[in-house]
């Protein structure tokens, strides 16, 4: 008895650190709700669409999203803090509204006032080995105007500065 509570708390640990990459599409809304808890956040799409962005790992290196229609079902999943996802970004034509539905919420963002631009940085695991961090430079207005990836500060060797 006392080995079957034991397996059944393991199974139960192991569905919990699942990621939502692993939902099928055309699963209800209600079922991955029910598994994966409340999404970071909820972007509108088209025809009653909606995108829910959900962040995991231990160092928010991975962030998924989830294209529900609006049936209330799973059409796409998508890891997005990726490279190749970035380098699709097109300086000079996307904005903040773009950036915000294919990337979510930043987790950190920065001013850079002699340049007027105003960065968001995404940290991920650039070829699933360096703990990197992309940079979104929009100007006042919104539109990218530059992309960069560099190292995660947080993993340099003095740590960020961000919190001095």
């Amino acid at each position: 008895m006392f080995r079957s509570l034991i397996c059944a708390a393991c199974v139960a640990a192991i569905a919990g650190c699942a990621a939502p990459g692993a939902v099928a599409p055309g699963t209800s809304e209600a079922q991955l709700r029910a598994q994966f808890g409340r999404p970071t956040a909820e972007h509108a799409l088209d025809a009653g669409a909606k995108r829910l962005e959900y962040l995991t790992g231990p160092f928010q290196q991975t962030k998924y999203m989830v294209d529900v229609d609006a049936g209330g079902r799973v059409q796409r999943v998508e890891q997005v803090l990726t490279y190749e996802k970035f380098a699709r970004l097109r300086v000079g034509i996307d904005d903040r509204t773009v950036v915000l539905r294919e990337f979510g919420i930043p987790f950190d963002e920065r001013p850079y006032p002699l340049s007027g631009l105003t960065a968001w940085m995404y940290p991920y695991k650039e070829n699933g080995a360096w703990n990197s961090e992309m940079a979104v430079y929009f100007d006042k207005s919104g539109i990218v105007r530059k992309v960069e990836s560099g190292p995660d500060p947080r993993f340099l060797r003095n740590g960020s500065d961000r919190d001095r």
